[in-house]
């Protein structure tokens, strides 16, 4: 019954599964600058994250959005982006008139708009309203260019959960926006997600008293340095493997870390794996970030703020998971539950990687 039990579970999951795809998030950028009693507006997007949004704009439904099909569907961008984008400047509505819709090679789409206030502008207030016709992973990096006595860039990450900011008067939303955005992406992502609970099943399942609560927190930290350094090195330096490479590789390392909990009864050793698997991580989510193109001098403390929220968000799925876990650890049915869960997991590991593949 056992058996017969753990082939319908397996079989379950297979026609159920579905793609795991955390890293690939959907990023967007605009930059918003005052002139006047005027606000240019330009949104940088890829393809199919407008696609999703416009849904003619693929016309011929092959997955390529061309330069002609954007040229076709200036008016319905315009008013999915910059007719569900408010602006008010100290108060009062600006309107908005298209300027451009450009295919931004390759396999972006840029585009500008021009919003004219009643007033030249000292606050803005900003609504992203087109975030509700994008996933409710995607995530847009504002940056508003706000004269004081010379140029001041204020940065804001916005979600569907969080779509209004307010701009001016030298505040700025950026590091905790970013820290947000750093734990978000470890709670919303199913093989990050995957790859915690692996490695918090790997340190109850070793024999006596050899687990230790600091080494699953080396452990942890160890995929944080990986993390933040593919990442840095990606935004810094301009350089991240292709996500047909990368996407596939991390649904390995999920794979791989379930399959060791099988077979092996010491895990001090698993911060050496961790660091390497955290700069795969990294990449794959720089895969996304790099295309937007960061200001130089905001990615310091960009890249600061995210990990430190990657950290933070670690640290919380491990304090969920830990206490129940050791509370049950030497029950004598628990090995056999824990096995079964991390076989799961290579399971998962697997079907992501297929996937990845293939898609």
């Amino acid at each position: 019954m056992r058996t017969l039990a753990a082939i319908v579970a397996a079989a379950l999951f297979l026609l159920f599964a579905r793609p795991a795809a955390a890293h690939v998030i959907g990023l967007s950028r605009g930059d918003y600058t005052p002139r006047g009693a005027e606000v240019e507006a330009e949104i940088t997007l890829r393809l199919d994250d407008a696609a999703l949004a416009v849904p003619g704009l693929d016309a011929n439904a092959d997955r390529q959005v061309t330069p002609d099909e954007i040229a076709r569907s200036r008016q319905a961008l315009h008013g999915a982006f910059f007719g569900a984008l408010a602006i008010e400047a100290d108060g009062q509505p600006c309107t908005p008139s298209l300027d451009d819709a450009a295919f931004d090679p390759p396999d972006g789409l840029r585009l500008r708009a021009t919003y004219a206030c009643p007033v030249e502008p000292t606050r803005l207030h900003l609504r992203f309203g087109f975030l509700d016709s994008l996933p409710s992973d995607h995530r847009h990096l504002a940056t508003v260019h706000l004269p004081h006595g010379g140029d001041v860039d204020q940065l804001a990450v916005l979600s569907r959960s969080e779509m209004d900011v307010d701009m001016g008067g030298g505040a700025s939303h950026g590091f905790g926006s970013l820290l947000r955005g750093g734990v978000e992406h470890i709670l919303t992502g199913g093989d990050h997600l995957a790859f915690l609970l692996a490695l918090v099943l790997g340190g109850t399942l070793v024999a006596g008293e050899r687990m230790r609560v600091g080494a699953l927190v080396t452990m942890l930290t160890a995929f944080t340095v990986g993390h933040s350094a593919s990442l840095a090195l990606a935004t810094l330096g301009g350089f991240a493997p292709g996500a047909r490479f990368v996407e596939p590789a991390v649904a390995l390392s999920v794979a791989y870390v379930g399959a060791e909990n099988l077979f092996t009864r010491d895990v001090s050793h698993r911060w050496m794996l961790t660091l390497p698997f955290g700069f795969i991580h990294g990449f794959a989510f720089a895969g996304g970030l790099l295309p937007l193109g960061l200001p130089r001098e905001q990615l310091p403390s960009a890249l600061f703020a995210f990990n430190l929220g990657v950290e933070a968000g670690q640290l919380a799925v491990l304090a969920v998971l830990l206490p129940p876990l050791l509370a049950v650890r030497k029950r004598a049915w628990y090995p056999a539950v824990a096995k079964g869960l991390s076989a799961l997991i290579v399971l998962a590991g697997i079907v992501w990687f297929v996937q990845r593949i293939m898609a």
